[in-house]
């Protein structure tokens, strides 16, 4: 039998009227896919916008992977006279379009559920979704729009199709239906209350937060979080987080001059709002840093900041653990009673660029990072870059008691191949 004539495939309908009417757009190239490339100008043309080739006065609107991208392109002279928003702060700001909020915003509560039920590959995996859409700068209208993105496999285009048609999604509807499932989640956002703990109290009988607080087998931790749950919720805007950040930096240098204190988490990479604060601390001698953290802890509560302690280990001064003291509690900003989640972590200067690293994210760089390192003989955490022991059979085992000298995060980078990133390009 003859093969059937092919058919010309028709292009999709253009609107010149569209949502990105009047729009002139240059797309950075590097750092692009090609076929991503292609889909975001597809996408723009149909939806009105004018895509150039080139950067030119007529362009209204440029979007680049990163901002060394863009400067590799365009020279800041032009940046300069360019009208856009937040271009002064092009280098460090993360503000992704996020056309797509009817899909992230789904897939954000099924990350809650499938964390609640201890199911972290699945919650993964609708992590990484989430930061892929929130790029896209074009609003998903079917799923064949990115059925060629990376992190979009099949189950999660039949998940995007089904919202986009009908506004919803059958499977969250399932889960919120069901009672075991969604009192698990609701404990299991609670701070402190890990999967297993949650089951065990569902079981109890328990099927809310009021009911919880009758229960004798909660932590101190446990119930703090339970009684602040409501505030630590609540996200922290990104320039109440600049202002606590320089408070902490000021205490520091008062309790220890000479103290680094960064704030890592969303805050580092730029985010516009944070959930907690992440703060990681060394001093450059490489031995002040012993012992800092109750002082400082204490001077913290004495100006009224640090209200209530979670979590409070010390192993600077046994020399265990690496050095590296821990303390998770709650605090306030200035003049406020809510309560914000705050983990301060210091380092010995030797090993903060792990620190660094780990405390800075996101979860896609970390995992990234460390199925990197362990393909090279090696096991990365926030504490070094060690050798991989061998066991039976060939396969690598526990870390080694050696770790790569690496006083830097671009070091980390070097040692282990991968491209360097700033802070702000780690939204990965």
């Amino acid at each position: 039998m003859a093969p059937r004539a092919s058919q010309k495939q028709r292009p999709a309908a253009t609107d010149p009227e569209g949502m990105f009417h009047g729009m002139v757009v240059f797309l950075v190239p590097k750092g692009v896919q090609p076929r991503r490339l292609q889909i975001w100008k597809q996408k723009l043309t149909q939806m009105g916008a004018l895509v150039e080739d080139s950067f030119s006065k007529r362009v209204t609107h440029v979007l680049s992977m990163n901002s060394n991208a863009l400067l590799q392109q365009v020279n800041h002279e032009h940046l300069q006279c360019f009208k856009a928003a937040g271009v002064s702060q092009l280098s460090s700001l993360y503000n992704p379009p996020d056309f797509n909020k009817n899909i992230t915003e789904i897939f954000g509560k099924l990350i809650n559920i499938y964390r609640a039920l201890g199911d972290e590959r699945r919650s993964f995996s609708y992590y990484k979704a989430i930061l892929m859409l929130e790029k896209l700068p074009f609003k998903i209208e079917s799923a064949d729009q990115v059925k060629d993105l990376p992190t979009i496999g099949k189950s999660l285009q039949d998940h995007i199709q089904e919202i986009v048609t009908t506004g919803k999604l059958s499977k969250l509807e399932y889960f919120e239906k069901d009672e075991k499932v969604r009192t698990v989640t609701l404990f299991g956002e609670v701070w402190g209350i890990g999967p297993a703990t949650a089951r065990k109290l569902y079981e109890k009988g328990y099927r809310t937060h009021d009911d919880l607080k009758n229960d004798d087998s909660l932590t101190n931790s446990q119930r703090l979080g339970l009684k602040y749950f409501d505030d630590i919720k609540k996200k922290i805007p990104r320039h109440e987080v600049r202002d606590m950040e320089v408070l902490l930096q000021k205490a520091g240098e008062d309790v220890l001059p000479g103290v680094i204190v960064v704030c890592g988490g969303s805050y580092r990479r730029g985010k516009a709002s944070s959930g907690d604060l992440d703060i990681i601390i060394t001093h450059p001698d490489g031995v002040s840093h012993v012992g800092f953290l109750p002082k400082y802890v204490q001077y913290l509560k004495d100006i009224n900041f640090l209200k209530e302690d979670l979590v409070f280990s010390m192993h600077s001064t046994e020399g265990t653990d690496s050095g590296v003291d821990t303390y998770f509690g709650l605090c306030s900003y200035p003049g406020r009673e809510q309560r914000h989640r705050i983990d301060i972590k210091v380092y010995p200067r030797s090993i903060y660029a792990f620190g660094l690293i780990a405390w800075t994210g996101n979860d896609v760089l970390n995992r990234r990072l460390r199925l990197l390192a362990e393909s090279k003989g090696y096991r990365l955490d926030d504490t070094g870059l060690y050798l991989a022991t061998q066991c039976s059979a060939g396969k690598r085992g526990m870390k080694s008691s050696t770790s790569m000298n690496c006083r830097t995060e671009k070091a980390v980078f070097d040692i282990l191949g991968f491209p360097w990133l700033e802070p702000h390009e780690r939204n990965l």
